[in-house]
């Protein structure tokens, strides 16, 4: 799974009320082209499960106001580069080992964890699920447009019409924001959904909308935060899916100018990417779906997901995304003890997911490793009631009846 060569989805069949079904797999259809006119029959439900404790408000209509980015007429083609994804690793906060020691009280408070509970209780159900923003300082596309190069006349009506399609059509469990000054930004939390590895995990992704968008597809990029959360998902932030041409697809699969939408991006996404079984994924795994050998594994790799979704709540409440401070702390309050009360069963040998599989012995111990650390995040944003889940201390006796099983 560690293999640098791409990785594509498996055989994931998602279908809404609008008929359409879309994989990234060779053999299956992409999504349909009736997305591109998304209408607000389209029924979210079927695609994801709404996660309680999460609401929105309508968002205001759009308009471009002062100090939007304008468009001008160019009289001659410009040729662009194509933005190449960089990253520094000194810059991304490794989770692999430093967040299992990590003393929970050095954790960061923002200003809006100092807030009252009444106060974040009351703006976290109010949370938009669209709306328009100012500042992009911490996106990181944010220096994408360093050339200042002009996009075409119509293009930014072609934004305007993925901010309508985004505001009227979005799951209750994806959020976005757009820029102001900066129509060619995007930021989206995905939720994890139930019965997964991600469940209640928040999942951040960062767009941009090249100058010759939609002729050729938005660029994503994943805050891991040094993680390896999924096949398809890199600790360098790269999204491998057809439909963003990041992986070779049939025809049918890739982005159609015209056609594929930012909402099938998101959508697909979060049903194709973050699923129940990540591990067949990788097509070298997948034609082992179903057998003993397949399953087996799939657990294990769920295992491991599990701890690296734990891991990436905790790096969430500590560097919250600017203007989704309040859904982070929001949705971490509410989602708290429920998060504690599956890992106290992975703990006492319930498996990953809503299947009846049990955990592996190795799982259960690591979970009970990182709880100190997960209980001490809550605790950091209010989260009441927790201390229960603390594990105790067990003296070395313990310690060697648990190593023999005795």
């Amino acid at each position: 799974m560690e293999s640098s060569n791409p990785w594509f989805l498996d055989s994931v069949k998602i279908t809404s009320s609008t008929g359409f079904t879309h994989s990234t797999h060779p053999e299956h259809a992409m999504l349909s082209p009736s997305m591109v006119g998304v209408k607000p029959s389209f029924d979210p439900v079927k695609v994801t499960k709404r996660t309680s404790g999460s609401s929105s408000s309508t968002c205001p209509t759009l308009r471009l106001q002062k100090g939007a980015m304008k468009v001008k007429s160019v009289k001659k083609r410009v040729k662009t580069q194509p933005h190449k994804m960089s990253i520094n690793s000194r810059q991304i906060t490794p989770m692999e080992d430093v967040m299992l020691e990590q003393d929970s009280r050095k954790i960061q408070k923002s200003s809006n964890v100092e807030e009252t509970s009444s106060q974040v209780l009351r703006k976290y159900p109010n949370f938009k699920k669209f709306d328009i923003v100012e500042d992009y300082s911490d996106h990181h596309y944010k220096g994408a447009n360093s050339e200042t190069i002009q996009p075409p006349r119509n293009w930014s009506k072609k934004i305007e019409k993925e901010w309508r399609i985004l505001e009227k059509n979005l799951p209750d469990t994806i959020f976005v924001r757009v820029y102001e000054s900066r129509m060619d930004l995007l930021r989206a939390v995905i939720i994890g959904a139930e019965g997964t590895p991600y469940h209640n995990g928040l999942f951040f992704f960062d767009v941009f909308f090249p100058s010759n968008y939609p002729y050729v597809p938005p660029k994503v990029y994943y805050h891991s935060g040094g993680l390896r959360i999924n096949p398809n998902l890199y600790e360098e932030g790269k999204v491998c899916l057809s439909l963003l041409n990041t992986w070779i697809g049939d025809k049918n699969e890739n982005w159609t100018p015209g056609v594929s939408t930012m909402l099938q991006v998101l959508v697909s996404i979060q049903g194709l990417i973050l699923n129940a079984k990540p591990y067949f994924n990788e097509p070298g795994f997948a034609d082992s779906s179903g057998s003993d050998y397949g399953e087996n594994q799939s657990i294990l790799y769920n295992e491991r997901t599990l701890i690296y979704s734990l891991k990436t709540m905790v790096y969430t409440m500590k560097n919250p995304p600017k203007y989704f401070e309040d859904l982070v702390i929001g949705h971490f309050r509410d989602c708290g003890v429920g998060i504690l009360t599956r890992c106290r069963g992975y703990v006492n040998g319930v498996g990953v997911g809503c299947g009846e599989e049990k955990g592996s012995r190795g799982f259960g111990k690591n979970v009970e490793k990182y709880m100190g650390t997960l209980v001490g995040g809550f605790k950091e944003i209010g989260v009441e009631n927790v201390d229960e889940f603390v594990p105790q201390t067990r003296n070395l006796a313990q310690k060697i009846r648990d190593f023999f099983g005795i």
